[in-house]
């Protein structure tokens, strides 16, 4: 999460507003209840408005965030993209620009999986499907449960945790560990002390330190999402379960990244040897904004092939 992570947020502001397609268009609409920014759209998925920017024209790709992110993490990243893909950039439920308090049990993978399914039929599907860190996550739940509506799958140091681990461990643990310390801080009114210690404990310590005020404020508006992810204990993908996937999928990791997450990729691609791997230079584990041009160029690569 350096400098480069959350540049130029305020370039979502020049984005058209449309509509995705006729069965977007015909979708009875709910109204948010929060502020919608300028540029920004909204579609209607097993009642919740879902927000999106849209850009470009070709094929479409569909860019899920990962957890403290929302749509405009992928701003700055796509930005060169437009000329030859539709790209379509969501917030899941329960991200910015909802401001979310931490409250309800809807805030799960198998719900941000639905609302993603119902998302892209709204588009007219079958799409490419990207997903970063935690939205890694129901993107995969996506191509696992409807392979139909994915014709590529790219996982950035997301999707599920393979490692070995001892009977009785849920998947996400580690998630579930950091949100038990995280709510501490958030519980007595102290957001940035949880975001310091979610954010070094993901990406490695000293990293909140290297986050300009700005951007920090985009940690702030999605808060509580990373005390949701711990709040839900799922099961173990197995690493069969994992090979059954049906469509050409790209790993992708980052040179910097912690160990934790290189051995997740490993793992992954072990469990899927067909699996294209890439490693972005230079970055962590927030490749795509860290190192957009070889993010790009891996990414489209692999889409062409």
């Amino acid at each position: 999460m350096e400098q480069r992570l959350w540049s130029a947020l305020g370039w979502f502001l020049s984005v058209a507003t449309v509509c995705l397609g006729l069965s977007a268009c015909q979708t009875a609409v709910v109204s948010p209840t929060w502020t919608i920014p300028p540029g920004v759209s909204t579609q209607t998925v097993n009642g919740y408005p879902l927000a999106y920017t849209v850009r470009g024209g070709g094929p479409t790709i569909v860019f899920v965030h990962g957890v403290l992110g929302d749509y405009r993490y992928w701003q700055t990243p796509l930005s060169s993209w437009t000329t030859d893909y539709r790209v379509i950039a969501i917030s899941m439920r329960h991200f910015y620009p909802e401001k979310w308090d931490g409250k309800g049990s809807d805030f799960t993978i198998r719900q941000h999986a639905k609302d993603l399914i119902a998302f892209i039929e709204s588009t007219g599907g079958p799409v490419y499907l990207v997903g970063w860190s935690y939205g890694g996550s129901p993107a995969y739940e996506v191509a696992r449960a409807r392979p139909d509506l994915v014709k590529k799958l790219v996982l950035i140091e997301g999707g599920p945790d393979l490692r070995p681990a001892p009977p009785g461990v849920a998947a996400n643990a580690d998630q579930i560990r950091r949100a038990s310390y995280i709510v501490k801080y958030f519980d007595t009114g102290d957001i940035d002390g949880g975001l310091q210690f979610a954010v070094d404990d993901i990406s490695g310590p000293g990293t909140w330190s290297k986050v300009p005020e700005p951007f920090r404020q985009v940690l702030r508006d999605n808060a509580w999402t990373v005390v949701g992810v711990g709040r839900e204990v799922i099961d173990k993908v197995t690493c069969t379960q994992f090979g059954t996937l049906k469509m050409p999928v790209l790993l992708v990791w980052g040179e910097l990244t912690t160990p934790r997450l290189q051995q997740i990729v490993q793992e992954q691609s072990k469990c899927l040897p067909q699996a294209t791997v890439v490693r972005i230079p230079k970055a962590g584990h927030a490749s795509p904004s860290m190192n957009p041009p070889s993010f790009k160029e891996a990414v489209i690569t692999f889409l062409r092939r």
